[in-house]
């Protein structure tokens, strides 16, 4: 990792941080310092797009991109397949695989390696994402659950386009007894003294989130309660954090203060998307929750 100290001068001023830091720190493209650098001012963190003004002390910090395997490489792990069409398919994530490989992890016993097996033509469709094809959103190594994946270049791109119309929902097991409905509204960046995690913040860099939840059970000591989970936004590890930002975290969850146990209870269960199949029409696809999550509640009557 890259880290720089120093305080605006006048020959600084007025620059953007991305460029000034790419002058800096020339090891590092622009492009790597917007995609993978930290920027605080004044301990506070903000975007790369914020100009340097005279007086100010920053701290910058990026990650190489290096250790990222050159090419894609098929990985002999079934996916079961929730559902597909022509131009998107729909699996069941397990629990702790990661989406891609990545700088920081760059193993290849990841979703898109299982996937390049089992659609050996399929990756061709992306020659420009040749490590991330088709992915079109994400979920944490430790949640399960649904994920699409487009089939072809143009349906990742219509995806993207009406991503905002997509209804996301979870099930959650946390600790303690929540509301019986609630929102939680809180902009999320990264967390300025771990970088691994993320954190309800005021930063200029931090980006809005808002969660809706539900709570459909408690058990008989009123420890652990089961929750419904709507999120219109989609930031990274948006729900952990903001259910723990409220004094309630995902059993399971010690990276937002979570009470130890054998996975994280988080669980993708239902996903409407806009079908690019069906002129827009929406598609709804959901994946049954795992039985260990009711484990707390052996009197609860699951609704499927």
């Amino acid at each position: 990792m890259t880290e720089l100290k120093f305080t605006v001068s006048e020959k600084h001023e007025g620059k953007r941080l991305d460029t000034l830091a790419s002058e800096l720190a020339p090891e590092f493209s622009r492009s790597r310092w917007q995609k993978a650098g930290m920027f605080l001012r004044n301990g506070e963190e903000v975007s790369y797009k914020t100009k340097a003004v005279v007086g100010d002390t920053w701290e910058l910090s990026c990650e190489p991109a290096s250790g990222l395997p050159p090419q894609l490489e098929a990985w002999d792990f079934s996916l079961r397949i929730l559902a597909e069409s022509k131009s998107w398919l729909v699996i069941e994530k397990p629990i702790d695989v990661s989406i891609h490989p990545s700088a920081s992890e760059p193993d290849q016993h990841t979703i898109v390696n299982a996937l390049a097996h089992q659609f050996p033509a399929w990756k061709k469709a992306f020659p420009d994402e040749p490590l991330r094809p088709g992915v079109v959103h994400r979920l944490d190594k430790p949640t399960s659950g649904i994920l699409l994946i487009a089939r072809t270049d143009a349906a990742l791109r219509y995806f993207q386009d009406h991503w905002k119309e997509t209804e996301k929902w979870y099930r959650a097991v946390v600790t303690g007894r929540p509301p019986q409905s609630g929102r939680v509204e809180g902009a999320i960046a990264r967390d300025s003294k771990n970088r691994t995690k993320m954190a309800v913040s005021n930063a200029e860099s931090a980006k809005s989130a808002e969660s809706y939840f539900e709570r459909d059970a408690i058990s008989p000591y009123e420890k652990y309660s089961l929750l419904r989970v709507r999120i219109p936004t989609g930031r990274t590890h948006q729900i952990r954090v903001h259910l723990s930002a409220i004094g309630f975290p995902i059993l399971g969850d010690s990276k937002y203060g979570g009470e130890k146990a054998e996975r994280l209870f988080l669980h993708a269960e239902k996903l409407t998307f806009p079908d690019p199949d069906k002129n827009g029409e929406m598609t709804t696809v959901e994946c049954p929750v795992p039985e260990i999550f009711f484990k707390q509640f052996p009197d609860f009557v699951k609704k499927y």
